[in-house]
């Protein structure tokens, strides 16, 4: 994890008989990347784009099916699948199974939509001829009996129906103005959505009683009427309620057909409910299609450049071999190692687990390695904690921080399940940070025996002493001066690592005039002022002839080394001292400035091409032979050496047309724009190192802003009940103070101390010698891409 995974360029030619089990195997190997020969064309116009839009049309169809199945609640033994369990089946199928798996599941689900269509129109029906009993039962009961015996001979009319809740009001208001008020609305809430209207009116004549028809029409969801006699009332009743419950029984055998169709694609198959079976498996052969797609067919053959991790070749040839053997009627692929070309990134690879996998993440989000290039993740696991926990020490908060993060690691979480390593680190440091600063909950724990006026010479052993737990002034200068300390040390780390980057790369340019003067100009600034801090920690001085280290460092630069001022020990060695520093720090800014230029020059008077011949490796089924110049050799029926022939002609040519383009551009390069380069980089650089400094200070600004929220905290609500012994009192603000440090503390204050933990490692920790704009190697793998499509659907 320090550094990327050497990575090899392979060459992949298959014959169209075998192309589908070799990718088939490479994406169960998840060991190679494969390159798009074309990223411009668009995949409506690539050879497979058909089998892609089958795959997505059939796994539409599942996702479907088992979302009807859940919302009529039919998947109680449902179960997910175990994917580990699929990925270990590799060799049970062939590229004709997707033509079954077609069949079956259109089979299966247009009998399953059939009935789902069924099984609404009947519980449409169901639901309609209950709502005609109820109003039947709401009419004779607000209404009364003698409505049905005496409707022909009566001065009154009368429309009912069913609509939403939300419309009441408007209904009402609506019939109000068209009869002018002559009209009695009766309303009841039957469920959330719906309620029974009733409106009576008297005799006015056709016309309105056309316009409160018309609206009753618009706004009743469905249309009903009440019978003209007490007999056709109780006959319709008794008709509806027999039609009810048959249409129960239909319903409930409708439900049951829907409950065999599921019943039928949750049946085992290799160890796993058939319809996940069928889900996993279309996602796998969707991904392969894909990458079918990215290679390019030539004739029968499919011809793909791709990338595969060094130490992983071995295991390649072997895939690649056995294919050979299990299908000896069919030829297998051919795999033949190249250079690169220049314009192609080799891609970074690291090999993660559970633990580095979200510190790798913090890393990538503000960019990708390089390839071999230092990795920062290596450094985050332990810098990123700690950095927070400087910043959010605290004993109490820190502890609970810790719980929470043991809680997530043994019981899973989706929410923070993949932060539970991060969390559990941060509260360990936080903790940690707390007992250094003898902080719990604003309080001085006196876990040892304070050195407070005791009669002998002590020490208190570990943190500070509970004493001077409460002097704000005491607790701001030793956080203030930690935060230097910690930021030199950080920055240092940074150029170490940029040292070790040039070393590996062998570019003794950049380490003599990059590395070295860049490393001694931070130790003769932030350096020396770290050396200062401590060394006035380490002595003791009176108050009136303490010196002071802002005082010195100003004085050290305005003139020219020399002091004004009490000084840090006795004699003119520190004026000297100080000159030296002040001269070395100013040597080092055109030291990294100019032999950048001088070396341009040079190689601009002298250069010369020279261009040797390379050599092509092939692996004939797991066997490694050198050609110099031959890509291919003939080893089957099929012209691979004549399509090779034409297929590398192109590249060649494009390949030293680019580089006779690249070395033009780079002769003609403007010498004003290499100086304007340098003068940003280096003052980049100079300015950096004070900014950066003055940026560790919020280590200092957030650790004295968390121990003075929680003092404030505690003090306005805990504090008076407890002198006072008041425990109503107390008993009512310990809530408060719970909720309120929780919400504040726990939560928004832990939020802003990850995210300023992030800028220091992103801006001030990185920049010191990581570049960031690597290329991510996009493993071609089944197994991450049916895993991702389930986080998806999660979401």
């Amino acid at each position: 994890m320090f550094r990327s995974q050497e990575m090899s360029y392979f060459q992949l030619i298959m014959p169209q008989d075998s192309a589908w089990t070799i990718m088939d195997q490479l994406g169960y190997l998840s060991k190679v990347e494969i390159i798009d020969h074309n990223p411009n064309e668009a995949l409506i116009n690539r050879p497979f784009a058909n089998y892609v839009k089958r795959c997505d049309d059939l796994i539409v169809k599942i996702e479907n099916m088992l979302q009807v199945a859940k919302n009529l609640n039919l998947l109680s033994n449902y179960k997910k699948g175990n994917l580990k369990q699929f990925t270990n089946q590799q060799n049970s199928h062939s590229h004709t199974y997707l033509d079954k798996i077609e069949d079956d599941i259109n089979k299966k689900t247009s009998s399953f939509q059939e009935q789902n269509k069924h099984l609404e129109q009947l519980i449409d029906q169901s639901e309609y001829i209950q709502n005609y009993i109820e109003i039947l039962k709401e009419s004779r009961t607000y209404l009364g009996e003698q409505i049905f015996q005496n409707q022909q001979i009566s001065k009154f009319e009368c429309y009912v129906g069913i609509l939403k809740n939300l419309e009441q009001l408007q209904f009402h208001r609506v019939i109000f103005r068209v009869t002018k008020g002559n009209s009695m609305v009766h309303l009841k809430r039957m469920n959330e959505k719906q309620s029974i209207f009733i409106v009576l009116f008297p005799n006015i004549g056709n016309y309105g009683k056309q316009k409160i028809q018309k609206i009753v029409e618009q706004v009743s969801q469905g249309k009903f009427t009440l019978p003209q006699s007490h007999q056709e009332f109780e006959k319709k009743l008794n008709e509806l309620q027999m039609k009810q419950a048959e249409y129960i029984n239909l319903i409930q055998m409708t439900q049951n057909q829907l409950c065999q169709c599921i019943s039928n694609m949750l049946v085992l198959r290799n160890g796993l409910p058939l319809i996940e079976f069928y889900k996993f498996y279309l996602i796998k052969e969707k991904d392969l299609y894909k990458e079918l797609n990215k290679l390019k067919m030539q004739g029968r053959l499919f011809l793909g450049e791709l990338w595969v991790p060094t130490k992983d070749i071995y295991q390649l040839e072997q895939t690649l071999q056995m294919i050979k053997e299990q299908q000896t009627n069919n030829p297998g692929g051919q795999l033949a190692q190249k250079c690169p070309p220049d314009f192609l990134q080799k891609p970074t690879y690291f090999k993660l687990n559970e633990f580095t996998s979200i510190f790798q993440e913090i890393v990538n989000t503000y960019g990708i390695p390089r390839y071999q290039e230092i990795n920062p993740a290596i450094v985050t696991i332990i810098t990123f904690p700690f950095l927070f926990g400087v910043m959010f020490g605290d004993i109490g908060h820190g502890f609970a921080l810790f719980m929470f993060g043991s809680y997530l690691c043994l019981f899973k979480n989706k929410s923070f399940y993949n932060l539970r390593y991060l969390i559990l680190l941060m509260g360990a440091f936080s903790f940690y940070s707390g007992l250094i600063y003898n902080d719990y909950l604003s309080l001085s724990l006196n876990l040892f025996q304070t050195c407070y006026r005791s009669e002998e010479e002590c020490v208190y052993p570990f943190g500070i002493d509970p004493m001077w737990g409460g002097h704000l002034e005491f607790n701001d200068s030793f956080k203030m001066k930690l935060s230097i300390i910690i930021a030199f040390c950080h920055m240092l780390l940074g150029i170490s690592l940029s040292g070790l980057n040039y070393l590996f790369l062998g570019d003794w340019l950049k380490l003599s005039c990059k590395f070295l003067p860049q490393l001694l100009f931070l130790v003769c600034t932030i350096g020396y002022m770290v050396f200062l801090i401590i060394y006035k920690w380490l002595n003791h001085f009176e108050p009136q002839n303490a010196p002071s280290i802002i005082t010195t460092m100003i004085s050290m630069i305005l003139n020219l080394g020399r002091i004004s001022g009490p000084q840090m020990w006795e004699g003119d060695s520190q004026d000297y001292i100080q000159y030296c520093l002040l001269l070395m720090t100013i040597i080092t800014i055109p030291w990294m400035w100019f032999p950048s230029i001088i070396s341009h020059l040079l190689q601009q008077g002298g250069y010369q091409q020279n261009e040797g011949k390379r050599k092509t490796h092939r692996i004939d089924y797991g066997q490694l032979v050198e050609e110099p110049g031959i890509e291919m050799t003939q080893t089957h029926s099929y012209s691979h050496e004549q399509i090779d022939t034409k297929y590398s002609q192109p590249n060649a040519e494009m390949q030293e047309s680019t580089i006779f383009i690249k070395q033009k551009n780079a002769s003609h390069q403007g010498f004003q724009d290499l100086i304007v380069h340098e003068t940003i980089e280096t003052l980049e650089y100079v300015l950096g190192v004070i900014s950066n400094t003055a940026s560790y200070l919020r280590l200092w600004a957030l650790s004295l802003a968390h121990s003075q929220l929680s003092e404030v905290f505690f003090e306005l609500l805990l504090v008076q009940p407890i002198n006072h012994g008041q425990p109503i009192s107390l008993m009512i603000g310990f809530p408060f103070w719970a909720l309120i440090t929780f919400g504040v503390l726990m939560c928004m204050d832990s939020m802003e101390c990850f995210l300023h933990s992030l800028r220091l490692h992103w801006v001030e920790f990185q920049n010191k010698f990581y570049k960031g704009d690597g290329v991510q190697f996009k493993v071609f793998s089944f197994r991450d891409r049916i895993k991702e499509s389930i986080n998806l659907e999660s979401q």
